[in-house]
């Protein structure tokens, strides 16, 4: 092992005990401010296609069939009209199949008898939230630093407004985060127990069930493995089922055992976008992860930490960064920095082991690796402007927001005949996850197929409503030019708004 060992001062164990309390209450505290805002439910397209996955795959099938109009079977219907944001049409012919991948699906999947359908979602993303600050802190520890640097790293990235953001729903970044960090200290930890290898190798399949892009954890990965061939064996040997569920996954749902979910748009990808992600980055990772994150880019150049550890935090970092710098999104707004987060651990250790190098010849009252007191006047700094910047960016509002389709579910069940059709786009995923609503996609209809759509609706005698957010009221025209006639507003749900069609009223 090349792994720095940083200068740890006499063991006193009354500082001990007192500052495993202190962490431990720290982790407690973070923990019930993230079960006070989570809103790990289907919401929004991504959300929302998690959760139904998950539902597919308890009851064992990755295809579902649509819910269709009495007289307008899905092959007479307009492209993707009964298809909900998370779905696509089977390439076989055979109903709906998910987009989004297993992985999420399968950890709420495991949680769900604990926690029931209604809280696993939020239960899966507590607690990688929380598992993910401690392999964090695991990973300063492995690559060198004392137990001040490594608390601080880990405080960096629980206080980092992305972070927060990412915990408090149903997405694939933060589990994305700690199976990524895990598998690259089981590989380290393999160097020394070559069993390791085995629970790395699972670590990577659970990482690339999550999302197919977590490949790129292969590098780093790799370096700290090393080549040693009872090792790389091993590692096969713990990844391969999760590689054989993948397979088999993949060819069930898309007809080939190398297909995703994703569309094949290569568009996506350009090297004309890496300038505008390059400004996105520089921009707002050192306001996400505190300035401390600059540091890392002089880790290839700094002496005193062996070839492999900055091999293994510079790929880390570049893998990720030089991928999604190319990607049309990543320049977008600041919280598509998200696809960075399974590289976040080692941007902020690279960044804390360059801090190190810079202190360590101050004083040691000055020195944030000697003085515990230093490191709190930081923690000071870092959460006063950690709690402005939550605040300006609205972080803690995203649990509530995905809350509103549950909520708007609830009403739409209590107070809609179960024989409705509803006209939607962006609640169609939660509609499919929480009700049994026939419904169709606004998005879907034009001047040329509205007509044979309505008769349908009309020819099967069912009642028409429309469940809307602003957006699609306002800036889309959902029901002015897409379906035009006489709606009525019969209720709200915060800002979702209800409509109900009187088709006995002349059209405008």
């Amino acid at each position: 092992m090349d792994f720095p060992k940083a200068p740890t001062p006499p063991s006193n164990p009354a500082w001990r005990i007192l500052a495993l309390g202190t962490a431990a209450l720290a982790l407690g505290y973070y923990a019930y401010v993230l079960t006070r805002h989570v809103g790990a439910v289907a919401g929004a397209s991504d959300s929302s296609g998690y959760m139904n996955h998950a539902r597919l795959l308890a009851a064992g099938h990755v295809h579902v069939q649509p819910r269709i109009v009495p007289g307008l079977p899905q092959g007479s219907a307009p492209p993707n009209l009964y298809v909900p944001l998370g779905f696509k049409p089977a390439w076989n012919g055979d109903g709906l199949v998910p987009t989004y991948p297993t992985g999420l699906g399968l950890l709420v999947l495991l949680l769900e008898p604990v926690a029931g359908w209604g809280h696993a979602g939020d239960a899966v993303m507590i607690l990688h939230s929380l598992a993910g600050l401690i392999a964090t802190y695991a990973l300063g520890r492995a690559f060198g630093l004392g137990r001040l640097l490594a608390g601080l790293g880990a405080a960096i990235v629980a206080l980092s407004p992305l972070y927060l953001f990412m915990s408090l729903q149903a997405m694939s970044d933060i589990p994305s985060l700690f199976w990524t960090t895990a598998a690259v200290l089981a590989a380290l930890r393999s160097r020394e127990r070559p069993y390791w290898a085995l629970a790395a190798g699972a670590a990577i399949a659970i990482d690339v069930l999550l999302r197919p892009t977590n490949v790129l954890a292969f590098i780093p990965v790799a370096i700290a493995l090393g080549t040693s061939p009872r090792r790389l064996a091993l590692f096969v040997a713990g990844g391969l089922p999760g590689a054989i569920f993948l397979l088999a996954h993949n060819h069930a749902s898309y007809g080939s055992f190398i297909t995703t979910g994703y569309e094949g748009n290569t568009n996506i990808f350009q090297a004309g976008y890496v300038p505008g992600s390059l400004l996105q980055y520089a921009h707002w990772l050192p306001r996400l992860f505190t300035p401390v994150v600059v540091l890392c880019l002089g880790l290839p150049f700094l002496p005193g930490v062996g070839v492999r550890s900055r091999w293994i935090l510079g790929s880390w970092v570049f893998a990720y960064a030089a991928f999604y710098s190319a990607y049309e999104y990543t320049q977008e707004v600041w919280w598509y920095e998200r696809f960075l987060l399974p590289a976040a651990p080692a941007l902020v250790v690279g960044g804390l082991l360059m801090l190190r190098a810079v202190t360590s010849r101050l004083p040691a009252w000055l020195d944030p690796g000697r003085s515990a007191a230093v490191v709190v006047v930081i923690l000071a700094l870092v959460a006063g402007y950690s709690k402005r910047l939550v605040s300006d960016l609205y972080v803690f509002t995203i649990g509530d927001e995905e809350l509103r389709y549950e909520r708007a579910c609830d009403w739409l069940r209590a107070n809609l005949p179960p024989d409705a059709v509803c006209l939607t786009m962006q609640a169609s995923g939660a509609l499919f996850y929480y009700t049994h609503f026939t419904f169709i996609r606004w998005d879907m209809l034009d001047e040329g197929n509205v007509g044979k759509v309505e008769t349908a609706i009309r020819s099967a005698r069912r009642p028409l409503y429309a469940v809307l957010f602003p957006f699609e009221v306002e800036r889309s025209g959902a029901l002015d030019r897409k379906m035009p006639g006489h709606w009525t507003e019969v209720g709200k749900v915060e800002d979702v708004r209800i409509y109900r069609r009187d088709f006995g009223t002349a059209q405008n």
